[in-house]
């Protein structure tokens, strides 16, 4: 078989691969091909609703710092399938992640073993870790955790960031149902470190630590960084869990030098967490919020940066998502709702989204199908306020990608 020798070419492998699978026999399977990589670092699996990827970037920055280098797993990419994977707090070269993934890809085909886009990715990267000789590997989970491919890591420690309602055809329609789903790679002798204070997910989380003898942290609580210059509210409570979980993980507490490595390390280092550029001297910001927890989070950053300024806010769903929710939580707070069409065969047609434009309050409302004119409609809007104003851009990361390479080419 000759090899997958460019970037592009395992690119399109993985795309061609991309679907939705449930159980772990192939990631498992595929892992022991590769020689059981998942078995030379020790495993930190990330799971929750929102905010796994700053936390996960976070814990990795912090378990480095001290001296014991880590590797972070992330997921969905926005603009390159290099950000699926850090070492040591870098994304990898694209050379590095074609031999990885090529190799993964060339595995399962050897073998016959039908892994699906996630699978390889998740099992490449593993492998990658343990090639580089890191003592960490920390892997954001993908969906849930029952079923997830990062879960048969054998994670020995799981951070859980929070539990909102979201892929409820996966996880169940209660944040309960959903809390089991997510807490279900808990395993014997392992550490569950709870980054929310929600009683529901606290009492399923004590007892399925209860049920299957592991240990419980609660983080939730715990002060939150400070200095966070640069980050939002929701990526400062993120980046805390973060610091949070490598101390328990350690065994020992980060100094003020070590946390401010770690704030640093945050900033920026995730396309579409909050970003900020500029068009025509209108800040815009774009933000991969796509549920209605992460746009509500993603108003709160807008509040606390820009108060009562002009806001006009982008909006691009999924067909899966939930559409109606999002719509409520920018009641009142938006002047200007530009509907919008994200990239994918899974986006939904802008025009069904304006039907329900009641629920933006007396917001202005448009519809312009392509992201890069709806910021530009966004933008003018703002201006013709008369008042120094702002946009953000959110509902999925399939909106903010091609945005933001407009931005960056520009």
């Amino acid at each position: 078989m000759a090899p997958l020798s460019t970037f592009d070419h395992v690119c399109g492998e993985l795309d061609r691969r991309r679907r939705v699978t449930m159980g772990l026999e192939r990631v498992e399977a595929l892992l022991s091909l590769l020689g059981d990589p998942h078995r030379k670092a020790r495993v930190v699996q990330v799971v929750g609703t929102n905010g796994k990827g700053t936390t996960a970037v976070a814990l990795s920055a912090a378990l480095s710092g001290a001296g014991q280098p880590a590797g972070t797993y992330l997921s969905p990419h926005v603009l390159s399938y290099t950000e699926r994977v850090m070492l040591r707090g870098n994304f990898v070269s694209e050379r590095s992640f074609a031999a990885a993934m090529g190799e993964a890809i060339q595995a399962a085909d050897r073998h016959g073993v039908p892994a699906s886009q996630f699978e390889l990715l998740t099992a490449g990267a593993v492998k990658l870790f343990a090639d580089e000789g890191l003592s960490w590997a920390v892997l954001e989970a993908g969906l849930g955790a029952r079923y997830d491919a990062t879960t048969a890591a054998r994670p020995g420690a799981v951070v859980l960031t929070n539990v909102s309602r979201d892929h409820a055809e996966y996880l169940g329609e209660t944040v309960e149902e959903i809390s089991g789903e997510k807490l279900a790679s808990v395993s014997p002798g392992s550490v569950l470190i709870l980054g929310t204070d929600d009683p529901t997910v606290t009492r399923i989380a004590r007892q399925r630590c209860e049920e299957v003898g592991a240990s419980l942290v609660h983080a939730a609580t715990d002060p939150e960084l400070r200095g966070a210059e640069g980050l939002p509210p929701y990526a400062v409570r993120d980046a805390s869990l973060g610091v949070r979980a490598a101390e328990e993980l350690l065994g020992e507490s980060l100094d003020a030098e070590a946390r401010g490595r770690v704030l640093r390390a945050v900033a920026g280092a995730l396309p579409a967490r909050f970003e900020t550029w500029q068009v025509g001297g209108v800040p815009v910001v774009v933000d991969g919020g796509h549920n209605p927890s992460g746009v509500g989070a993603a108003m709160e950053a807008m509040g606390e940066v820009y108060g009562e300024k002009p806001l006009a806010v982008v909006l691009g769903v999924l067909r899966d998502k939930d559409a109606d929710s999002m719509l409520t939580a920018l009641s009142g707070r938006a002047r200007t709702v530009v509907f919008t069409r994200p990239e994918g065969e899974r986006a939904a047609d802008p025009l069904d989204l304006s039907v329900g434009r009641g629920k933006v309050g007396g917001s202005e409302t448009l519809t312009v199908d392509e992201p890069v004119e709806a910021v530009r409609a966004a933008v003018r809007s703002v201006k013709e306020e008369g008042a120094e104003g702002a946009v953000l851009v959110l509902g999925s990361f399939g909106t903010a990608a091609p945005v933001l390479r407009w931005l960056r080419d520009g």
